[in-house]
């Protein structure tokens, strides 16, 4: 993002600089990262708080039916459709006899009352691990599939990141083993784009190659003009994979 275009690089193999990296790379690894952080973060808070979505996934594959009583019913502060969310606890005997509790989160209103009754409810458990149960047509996980919208943007975050470190690679590559060159600024074009509240200009420049002139990009805040002399640094037997200096 910044340009020295007065003082020559020092000599290969040289230490890198972030601040070489092009927008472009800057951005994709704060954009990802910021997606890929926040998407986490709130799926482990619905995980903790409403249950792990899979235990739901494990209930359809596994899970058996079984009678159960109810002990008790809370209202909680959660709503799902302006409905409040009300937790049924109960009792259930599994298929060897022995006694184990459970609770569900359900805004039905014809439950909810059989509960208040004390009166017998459907509910399905995991034979092997009867701690894991809900109530037959409930969730066991309070977020159920909602969970995977954080997922998708933690995964869309993962992706976008993925390609900015990829260019940090290739970027780092060129600036540490390759060669400094005198190039020229051919124009120099505003953008869109901000980069601490300053505007981002896109600086196209050329330098001899091996076959002739060579033309590269890069972005910048700094003030450049067309003409100006510039260093670049780029690879000896490839000039096409350069890098602002």
């Amino acid at each position: 993002m910044h340009m020295d275009t007065s003082i020559e690089p020092p000599p290969a193999p040289r230490p890198f600089r972030w601040r070489s990296l092009p927008f472009f790379a800057v951005f994709t690894l704060l954009f990802g990262g910021i997606w890929l952080a926040v998407g986490l973060f709130i799926s482990v808070i619905f995980t903790i708080v409403g249950g792990p979505f899979w235990n739901d996934m494990i209930l359809d594959d596994r899970g058996v039916t079984a009678q159960a009583t109810p002990t008790g019913v809370t209202m909680t502060s959660s709503r799902i459709n302006g409905e409040y969310v009300r937790e049924i606890r109960y009792t259930f005997s599994d298929e060897r006899g022995a006694q184990h509790e459970g609770r569900t989160g359900t805004t039905d209103v014809l439950l909810v009352q059989r509960a208040t009754a004390e009166m017998p409810i459907t509910i399905e458990y995991v034979p092997e691990s009867p701690a894991l149960s809900r109530i037959k047509g409930e969730r066991a996980s309070f977020f159920g599939p909602f969970i995977l919208i954080p997922v998708g943007f933690a995964l869309v975050g993962a992706v976008v990141a993925g390609f900015g470190v990829l260019r940090t690679l290739r970027v780092r590559a060129i600036y540490v083993h390759g060669s400094a060159v005198r190039a020229e600024v051919i124009s120099v074009e505003g953008t869109s784009m901000r980069m601490n509240r300053q505007p981002v200009k896109r600086v196209r420049y050329k330098f001899p190659g091996l076959r002739g002139e060579v033309v590269g990009t890069s972005t910048t805040v700094e003030d450049v003009k067309a003409g100006q002399a510039m260093w670049i640094i780029c690879l000896p037997g490839e000039p096409e994979k350069n890098v602002a200096a």
